[in-house]
């Protein structure tokens, strides 16, 4: 096995492309900014690319043509050699639509508070509908409020700038935890590997200051995924704008919005529905049954 390194990148997008992914923790990005705090790790099997999680024993389902679920048993039964708690992650609802076996020799499960919401891009842009109105109604707030604003590209020149206006957000939300402080992280791990990674992001600003930021990358040929989005509180509509304004110029470019999990946070979770995504991307994890 080896941990997976910025020279992998190109390898990365290699495999992916051949055999695109849907889920987040399959995202380029993800992999390094994400996996250079747990450690991620990959190795070549049966002429199929695996991700590995060590630091929760996660096996990512392997990219490549699809395996049979024997085969699949036996990789898991080799990685519980390495971590006896080692589990398959990330089996996608049309491989178990394929084989219905799967669920004689795996105990399956679904973890709702990883799985990801998608959305059409030009819906995100459009607002269109009743239960969207009010969205629609704040942006049109923070133009009348702040209509000088202006929509900046992201680059790793601003990185100093991002990282201070983040810790702001945090502050003044009193946002703490395990989690923040490892996204914290994660952020400035992006940055830092800013210009070697196919990573995108724009910045709104008012008066010399930033308002909001996206950081996002591409996920599939016709799907993007946002990454990061960090807003200032206290102007309203604020949240609302950047991810409109994300979606307006992703629109054209890939037809789905990939905007991650909700990772059980109440508040996070009430936000993502209430912009009722088109489809979720079901997190299931199986182990080997005894």
């Amino acid at each position: 096995m080896h941990e997976v390194k910025l020279m992998h990148v190109p390898m990365l997008q290699s495999w992916l492309r051949r055999f695109p992914r849907e889920s987040c923790d399959y995202n380029v990005c993800n992999l390094l900014s994400w996996g250079s705090i747990y450690h991620n790790q990959y190795f070549a099997y049966q002429e199929r690319l695996v991700l590995y999680n060590p630091q929760y024993g996660y096996v990512f389902f392997p990219v490549g043509e699809w395996m049979e679920p024997e085969e699949l048993q036996d990789l898991l039964r080799q990685m519980q050699k390495v971590n006896p708690n080692a589990s398959l992650i990330l089996i996608p609802d049309e491989y178990l639509d394929a084989k219905p076996q799967m669920e004689d020799m795996f105990e399956l499960a679904t973890d709702r508070d990883w799985a990801d919401y998608v959305y059409e891009t030009q819906e995100m842009v459009e607002l269109s509908g009743k239960k969207l109105g009010k969205k629609k109604n704040l942006i049109s707030q923070f133009r009348r409020a702040f209509p000088e604003y202006k929509v900046m590209p992201l680059s790793a020149s601003r990185r100093q700038t991002i990282l201070q206006f983040t810790q702001k957000w945090k502050r003044e939300r009193e946002v703490e935890g395990i989690y923040l402080n490892t996204e914290m992280k994660a952020i400035q791990n992006t940055l830092d590997m800013w210009e070697h990674l196919p990573v995108d992001g724009i910045i709104i600003c008012h008066q010399e200051r930033i308002v909001a930021y996206s950081i996002f990358s591409p996920q599939t040929e016709d799907m993007a995924t946002v990454h990061f989005e960090k807003f200032d509180p206290f102007k309203k509509g604020s949240a609302q704008v950047i991810n409109w304004e994300t979606a307006r110029y992703l629109q054209g470019k890939y037809k789905w919005l990939n905007r991650e999990q909700d990772i059980g946070l109440p508040g996070l979770r009430q936000a993502k529905t209430s912009y009722m995504p088109d489809k979720l991307i079901n997190f299931i994890t199986a182990k080997i049954k005894d």
